[in-house]
């Protein structure tokens, strides 16, 4: 299901019946190649009682609208012609054209454009896979911060907002070929401060820097001086030169930016918020859910007859599973998130859902605490159901006994994993939806890697203690020891989880 149709499905639950329909719902062209331009048409269905004015924006230089804006007046249909040029794509797309309404709770949303772009030969390695300006890396830094070269002798620094869509190639054209060049034709160092215009937050300050100045939003990549906002990367390349011109004859020493919140890419708040990713990936990795299926898994090892340099190798193949699964349908969670976190509505009931759930878990967790003092530690309340204990300990006990040890290893690592899944979820989804609150881009991913690194780190320790001779029962012991402390330290996560996501 497309994101669009993500939030017309959650008004129809809400109302009845969605007050616009969009046919198709999503533009999937299949496997193309990239020799000419490809057409399709959007039909919009106004099923409300009112005029609605509708607009579509692309979010790259490859994607255009006609008409981009169009008032369709109540049972009334409105017909789009979309287009999307391949040339210069290569292999799965995913590009999105930005809808806006007057309808409440429908005032933003993505229509996507996915498919598959083959290219006509194979590139050579090193070859840039379109055309670049002579002396220029091809596609050096694709999707990190600007990393061109100064211009010689270049002592002014120029920084400005840059409006872009995450894989845009004519954001990245201009941020390799036109920025180095004016670099060195004008003797600045720019610094273009990149901005994912798919963040529902970088959106809105857009969009509020263009009511405050009396701008029509027209186009994707838009560059923004002073308080003028060059839009499309035909309108950068004829009009960049001269607006940075006229900010060095008016004295300018460095741009401003159109808001300066911290919301932005490249925040300062960035390296705080990998510290509660990286404890809560720990703390997930010592829960009793986790923890006392390893050591189970450990005494099945030791019951099997496995030697310890045999358990180290299960232990790595079940592990290097155990972090490939985990990160999989981390990406798998995340992807929805982020598709229902570009709508406002479904952003901000996110929110709040997001810190509901948090505040549940912490209480739970203290609970569960408490009934660890008071030595009634079979009763917890967050742990797995009984059936599916047995159920991953049939798995295991199968597991051992196979002689296809790598295969087995990491067959076991999956299956474990998924059924853990309920229990070590109620971890892993918060903290990717916080993750998703701090950085929508990029930046995600890494710290969903940091996640599942840190939950990984108590499993190698684990078989690490066992191939130096440590036995699953002074292992079961020393758990047994800090379990009320695991509990406490989930409690205080959830709560600093829950924290965080109220303050972002």
């Amino acid at each position: 299901m497309g994101k669009l149709s993500f939030l017309f499905l959650l008004l129809l639950l809400q109302s009845g019946e969605p007050p616009l329909v969009l046919t198709p719902y999503e533009w999937t062209f299949g496997i193309i190649g990239p020799e000419a331009i490809i057409r399709q048409e959007l039909t919009v269905e106004n099923r409300s009682s009112q005029t609605v004015h509708f607009s579509i924006l692309p979010t790259c230089g490859c994607l255009s609208a006609e008409p981009t804006e169009a008032e369709i007046p109540p049972a009334g249909k409105k017909v789009f012609s979309l287009a999307f040029d391949p040339r210069e794509e290569s292999g799965p797309v995913e590009k999105d054209f930005i809808v806006r309404t007057d309808l409440k709770g429908l005032e933003k949303a993505l229509f996507t454009v996915v498919g598959t772009v083959q290219p006509p030969f194979a590139v050579a390695p090193g070859q840039a896979p379109f055309a670049v300006a002579p002396g220029q890396a091809p596609e050096a830094g694709r999707e990190g911060k600007n990393v061109t070269k100064a211009a010689p002798g270049a002592t002014r620094t120029l920084s400005f907002p840059f409006y872009y869509s995450f894989g845009c190639r004519s954001c990245e054209r201009l941020l390799e070929t036109e920025i180095p060049r004016l670099e060195r034709e004008l003797g600045l160092v720019l610094r273009p401060e990149r901005k994912n215009i798919l963040d529902p937050a970088v959106y809105e300050e857009y969009r509020s820097f263009l009511r405050a100045t009396a701008q029509e939003e027209r186009a994707f990549p838009a560059l923004v001086l002073g308080n003028r906002v060059l839009q499309g990367e035909g309108e950068i390349r004829s009009g960049l030169k001269a607006g940075l011109e006229s900010l060095i004859l008016a004295g300018a020493g460095s741009l401003p930016e159109a808001k300066a919140d911290g919301k932005g890419e490249g925040s300062s708040a960035e390296p705080l918020a990998l510290l509660p990713v990286l404890a809560a990936g720990l703390l997930d990795g010592i829960n009793p859910c986790a923890f006392t299926t390893l050591i189970f898994l450990l005494a099945a090892l030791a019951l099997a007859g496995r030697g310890r340099l045999e358990i180290l190798r299960i232990g790595l193949f079940f592990t290097a599973s155990v972090f490939a699964t985990y990160f999989l349908i981390g990406l798998g969670f995340f992807g929805a998130l982020r598709a229902a976190a570009a709508f406002p509505l479904a952003a901000r009931a996110l929110k709040w859902v997001l810190a509901a759930v948090l505040i549940a878990f912490a209480g739970l967790s203290l609970y569960d605490y408490f009934l660890i003092r008071a030595g009634r530690s079979r009763e917890i309340l967050l742990q797995l159901p009984s059936s599916f204990k047995q159920r991953i300990h049939r798995t295991i006990r199968a597991g051992v006994r196979s002689a296809a040890l790598a295969a087995s290893s990491m067959a076991l690592g999956f299956l474990v994993s998924v059924f853990e899944l309920a229990c070590t979820g109620q971890v892993y989804f918060p903290a990717i939806a916080y993750m998703l609150r701090v950085q929508k881009n990029v930046a995600a991913f890494f710290y969903l890697l940091v996640y599942n690194l840190g939950f990984i780190l108590p499993l190698l320790g684990v078989f690490i203690l066992a191939y130096t001779g440590v036995s699953s029962q002074a292992i079961t012991r020393a758990f047994q020891r800090h379990l009320g402390k695991t509990k406490l330290g989930l409690a205080l996560l959830f709560l600093g989880l829950a924290a965080l996501t109220l303050a972002t």
